[in-house]
């Protein structure tokens, strides 16, 4: 006796950066599927939805939406979804893709449900097989978030603290006491420690703001769409490094040098 039992299968999707190719590769397993099962006459249906950055939706039931110079060549796109639909034989295959901004998403996955579990587990590993070929997003900036935060802090902190000597050097002239109490020599290990530690608390804020919108450069699902002026996060990166390059680096040299005099 054949059973009616039903079966879901999902696969979350993360840490991927999707090109136009790798959207054409999935949509064509979805389709393959659907024009398996039309020659076979049965009840079926098929969507593709492209969502774009100023809200326009774009639907259709045909390949052409996927066509080379076509809507994800040309325009920003943010959210694609496909749908196939066998109700004769109550099997589905829904696809959500969404550009997501920072680590975490509530879309991005692939979700099979029917009672043939010997065609899920295929269609299952047929996207498996095309995600696994995507290139990765770099996860260094969530990885090493708080030794970023602090490094940044330590080195806004030091700014802080350069300008506030400047200030009181050459702006607030503040004579230091001659000779030093002896009582203010006992303390001074306590007074460095402290000065030191009202720098670091004051870049600690900025800092950690510093690091969350070099995060934001890696989302957890990037889509490399459109033209390139549409490929916002990518152009930011290549930015960042040459500000590393050019500023952090000098910078981190520069905290080492300051807690080799401390």
């Amino acid at each position: 006796m054949k059973s009616n039992m039903k079966i879901l299968k999902k696969l979350k999707i993360s840490e991927v950066i999707i090109k136009p190719e790798n959207i054409r590769e999935i949509a064509e397993i979805v389709y393959k599927e659907y024009s398996q099962d039309l020659e076979k006459n049965q009840h079926l249906s098929l969507k593709f939805i492209l969502k774009s950055y100023d809200n326009t939706q774009y639907e259709s039931e045909d390949m052409d939406i996927f066509s080379d110079g076509g809507i994800i060549d040309s325009r920003r796109i943010i959210a694609i979804e496909m749908e196939y639909h066998n109700y004769s034989k109550d099997k589905r295959l829904f696809i959500d893709l969404e550009h997501t901004t920072g680590k975490w998403s509530r879309g991005n996955e692939v979700i099979i449900s029917g009672c043939d579990e010997i065609w899920a587990n295929g269609v299952l590993k047929s996207i498996e097989n095309s995600v696994s070929n995507w290139k990765k997003q770099e996860t260094w900036p969530y990885r090493y978030k708080w030794p970023l935060t602090i490094i940044f802090a330590i080195g806004i902190g030091l700014l802080y603290l350069n300008i506030l000597d400047f200030i009181f050097s050459y702006v607030i002239v503040i004579s230091p006491m001659s000779p030093k109490p002896q009582w203010a020599i006992g303390f001074h290990p306590l007074f460095i420690f402290i000065y030191y530690s009202t720098g670091f608390m004051c870049g600690l804020g900025p800092a950690s703001y510093i690091v969350d919108k070099i995060c934001k450069l890696y989302p957890c699902v990037e889509f490399i769409l459109g033209p390139e002026h549409f490929h916002i996060e990518e152009k930011r990166r290549a930015k960042l490094y040459k500000t590393i390059s050019i500023g952090v680096i000098p910078l981190v040299i520069s905290i080492i040098i300051e807690l080799t005099r401390l």
